[in-house]
This record gives structure tokens, sequence and C-alpha cells, in this order.
């Protein structure tokens, strides 16, 4: 027998199945930690002044470089234009509890995946989002301010860069 008929038969199903229980181990986690989240009457706990400071910059930085204005951006994070306005005229704290950094993790992934793939440049990103995209139905800027959506964009562009 060949090594492509082992692949093919036998490693590949086994690798799919191990991603398999990864995923089911890792939502469960997340589950766990949600419920113990709601029991201690805590949804959304705030983060460290530092940790905020720090995302605060990394989501701005990624709403620049994919040329997200602030009414966007606003709409993804779930909060008012006029609290991003601010963060970003005063360089304070945009992103302050859990809720708003979950809804700012896709989009700093997105940044960085579309950075990796189109070699560095902005205006590419820029261009890329504000072309209709097929396989996303819309325009990924578009997308990206529906419920799911910086997700759903995120998980389209690291399928076609083969990352995760």
């Amino acid at each position: 027998m060949t090594f492509e008929f082992w692949f093919a038969a036998v490693i590949l199903p086994l690798i799919v199945c191990a991603l398999s229980w990864g995923a089911v181990l890792l939502n469960q986690w997340h589950n766990r930690r949600q419920e113990a989240r709601c029991r201690s009457g805590d949804k959304h706990p705030s983060l460290e002044p530092e940790d905020a400071a720090l995302v605060s910059k990394a989501a701005l930085r990624a709403a620049a470089h994919l040329g997200l204005p602030d009414p966007v951006l606003a709409t993804i994070l779930g909060l008012s234009v006029s609290i991003v306005e601010a963060a970003r005229e005063n360089e304070s704290a945009l992103i302050q509890n859990w809720l708003t950094l979950e809804r700012a993790a896709p989009l700093i992934r997105l940044s960085r995946a579309l950075d990796h793939g189109l070699r560095g440049d902005p205006e590419a990103a820029r261009s890329w989002m504000r072309s209709h995209n097929t396989a996303l139905g819309d325009c990924p800027i578009d997308v990206l301010q529906t419920t799911g959506g910086p997700q759903r964009v995120l998980d389209h562009v690291q399928c076609l860069l083969g990352s995760s």
C-alpha cells in the first residue's frame, strides 16, 4: 500500500477527527467560562487599565489599516460614534470590558491576516474591504457591520490564505 493511500484512508481522517474534537473542547471551555461569569453576576468584567489601553490601540490601528470610518468601528464594537471619536482624539481606552474585547478580537486578527496576505499594502487592504466579494455576498466592510460579520470575514480571509 502506498503512502497516498494511508494518508487518504487513515491519517487525514484522524487529523480531521482531532481538529473536530479540539473545536468541541474549546467550545465547551468557552461555554463554562460564560456560565461562570453569569453566575458571578459580572457578565462583562472590566479590563485592567494597561490591557484596555493596549487592546484599544490595536483596535484603532486595525480600523485605520482596514480603512474603517468611526461609525463602522462603532457599529462593530457596539459603541456610540462619540465614544470612538473621543478615544481616537484623546488616546483614551476604547476597549474597556470583555464584551468589547470579544467584538474587537476578530477585527484585529483580520487586519493582521490581510496585512500578511497582502504583503503590508494598506491600500490593497482598503480596496479589498470596499470591493464586492462573491463568497461573502457583499462588500467585506458591510459584512463586518452585521451580527457575526467580523468573524465571518476573518474566517473567509483565513480560508483564502490557508492560515489560522
